[in-house]
C-alpha cells in the first residue's frame, strides 16, 4: 500500500529525481506508453513509493558498475547515444 507523501523523512534532492524520470522514461519507452498517460503516471507514483519507502540503499543506483565494463564498439556507441539523450 502506497504510504502518505508527507510521513516521508526522505528529502528528494534533483539527482533523484532525475534518475525517477530516466526510470519512468525508459519504461514508457520499453512498453510503448504515453508520459503523459494514466498508465505512466501511476507508474510514476509507484517509482515514488518504492524510492522513497521501500529500496535500502539509493546509492547504489546512482554509482557506476563495481566492475568496469568490457570494452566494444557496440557498447561505446551505446554510452555516446546514452550521454546525448
Amino acid at each position: 500500500m502506497f504510504r502518505d507523501k508527507v510521513s516521508s523523512s526522505i528529502v528528494l534532492g534533483s539527482d533523484d529525481l532525475e534518475l525517477l524520470q530516466r526510470f519512468l522514461e525508459a519504461w514508457c519507452e520499453e512498453n510503448d506508453v504515453s508520459p503523459e498517460s494514466q498508465e505512466a503516471q501511476a507508474i510514476a507514483s509507484g517509482l515514488m513509493n518504492w524510492y522513497q519507502f521501500e529500496l535500502g540503499d539509493r546509492n547504489n543506483l546512482k554509482s557506476g558498475p563495481s566492475t568496469p565494463l568490457p570494452e566494444s564498439e557496440e557498447l561505446e556507441t551505446l554510452l555516446r547515444k546514452l550521454k546525448a539523450a
